[in-house]
């Protein structure tokens, strides 16, 4: 018998068990392991922010992955034998004969702590969602700042997104007009991993709705005394009466005492089959880091998801024979406007350069979006 152990419950480590359980035979064993019990897709939280939709309603536990025969155990990963594929938990040690590496990417401890500040949010965290909410639905005049602290970061549209969403909040409260919304990043446009093109889209659509875009604005420090953001080389500083940041990712504490991390800094497995260096080991997701002709591949959900099908197949093929599977660098997001409104952004991100389109917002892409978190949802969890 087989047994392959999944590390981390997000959309790459559960779309690799779903793939594994089908292809692996009936008496192999997927045990995915992860410290959470549930999962949600990302951009629920900014539906829950714009009273779009509760986060709840997206949610879905874990334990729902055992009705199709993948063994689910909540604990924290301590350690990792790379050579011998053991996992040590908090809950004792799991014995695999390959490793689905997929264990997302923290946030940094140096964003976290500025995030403390008086006034300040960490725009990704579910958990800051009732005080953000209750923030916006309070103020009423000075400046809301959303900003980039550093990268990479998880699902590049999403701080656009977040800016848009505050503008339409003020303004259905009628106080726009005394609210500044400023967005800050520390890249050289919106979107560079999509292209000029798809920035100057987001960059038009933010001027539109009166939203100052910073670029090439890196962030040093937040000064929770005075509330101001202060940004390198002598940029002016800006002050804030709220702060939705977004804290640049990290790799896994774990990872790194396993001895996974490339010289990068991260995991680093083939662009293509996603295997590491050694036997029966692969990596997907906000882990890697796997170059582009421009930059590297995003941090985002449905990349991670479909590398993982990739992956997972390929370690099938290790265990009991069959044909490599590639990963082609193809991908897509969706950016989300007001009013039901989602641009579909895809391509080829290994071309060189990569050759992504835009398509414009409009709302049939709005009910794909929707569909996609719904059909997604259904497969993995019903």
């Amino acid at each position: 018998m087989n047994t392959v152990a999944v590390l981390g419950g997000g959309f790459g480590g559960v779309a690799a068990a779903i793939e594994l359980r089908e292809h692996l035979a009936d008496d192999g064993e997927v045990v995915l392991i992860d410290r959470r019990d549930h999962f949600a897709m990302g951009f629920a939280k900014l539906w829950d922010l714009a009273g779009i939709r509760p986060i709840a309603e997206g949610t879905r536990s874990l334990r729902n992955l055992e009705r199709k025969g993948i063994d689910v155990r909540q604990a924290e990963i301590t350690g990792i034998d790379v050579a011998s594929h053991r996992v040590q938990t908090s809950a004792g040690a799991v014995d695999a004969d390959a490793l689905v590496i997929a264990l997302g990417a923290p946030p940094a401890a140096q964003h976290r702590e500025l995030l403390t500040a008086p006034g300040a949010h960490d725009l990704y965290d579910p958990a800051a969602l009732p005080a953000m909410r209750d923030d916006l639905a309070s103020i009423t005049s000075g400046r809301v700042v959303v900003s980039i602290l550093g990268g990479p970061f998880k699902c590049p549209p999403a701080p656009y997104e977040a800016a848009l969403i505050v503008d339409a909040l003020l303004r259905d409260r009628w106080v726009r007009d005394d609210v500044e919304v400023v967005v800050t990043t520390p890249q050289p446009m919106a979107l560079p991993v999509a292209g000029v093109d798809a920035s100057q889209y987001v960059a038009e659509h933010l001027d539109g709705h009166g939203v100052e875009l910073r670029p090439q604005a890196r962030v040093v420090d937040v000064d929770a005394a005075s509330r101001r953001v202060v940004f390198a080389d002598d940029a002016p500083e800006l002050g804030y009466d709220l702060l939705l940041g977004v804290p640049a990712d990290t790799l896994p504490q774990v990872l790194a005492d396993a001895g996974l991390a490339g010289p990068s800094g991260w995991l680093e497995p083939d662009p293509h089959t996603l295997r590491l260096p050694g036997e029966r080991l692969v990596a997907v997701g906000d882990c890697t880091r796997i170059p582009t002709a421009t930059a590297q591949l995003p941090h985002a959900g449905v990349f991670a998801a479909a590398q993982a099908r990739v992956a997972a197949s390929n370690i099938v093929a290790d265990l009991v024979g069959g044909a490599d599977q590639r990963f082609d660098g193809h991908g897509y997001c969706f950016l989300e406007l007001p009013g039901e409104q989602v641009a579909f952004v895809e391509g080829d991100f290994y071309a060189d350069p990569p050759n992504v389109s835009l398509t414009p917002a409009d709302h049939e892409q709005f009910r794909r979006k929707q569909a996609y978190e719904r059909d997604h949802l259904a497969v993995w969890f019903d």
